[in-house]
């Protein structure tokens, strides 16, 4: 904290008297908001990144469950009835094997990131709403 303060206080500009003070504000201000726009904006290129990379994963998961023959074991489960229970651990042994865990575990990572991101926007957002109403009815 003390680091940044001199920091401010070496860019600020010298004033004598009652104009010292708004000057040292306006760059402690300025600060922030540089701060928090170039955070923003690594949030957002962060999330359409994420957004990008979830088209063609989400693409290859459902090419990649269509191909597991996981709709098989489930129409096994629900036409044959009350005759698959007896046979419960294998078929759950079967259908877990048959599920491809890397690439629904990526989807599930891209669109985690994506959310994150977005929740972060959202309340950068709506900080830098409020700080703008407070400086101006201040």
């Amino acid at each position: 904290m003390e680091n940044k303060l001199t920091k401010i206080f070496q860019k600020a500009k010298y004033e004598s008297g009652a104009e010292m003070a708004p000057a040292i504000w306006r760059a402690i201000a300025l600060r922030d908001k540089r701060i928090t726009l170039f955070k923003l904006w690594i949030s957002v290129c962060t999330g359409l990144a994420s957004l990008a990379g979830l088209i063609p994963t989400a693409i290859t998961l459902s090419n990649d469950l269509s191909h597991s023959g996981l709709y098989e074991y489930f129409s096994l489960v629900f036409g044959e009835g009350w005759s698959v229970l007896s046979y419960w651990k294998e078929l759950a042994f079967s259908i877990a094997q048959s599920l491809p865990i890397t690439n629904i575990v990526f989807t599930l990572s891209l669109i985690f990131v994506f959310f994150l991101s977005l929740r972060y926007v959202f309340k950068e957002i709506d900080k830098n709403q409020s700080f703008r109403f407070a400086t101006l009815s201040a």
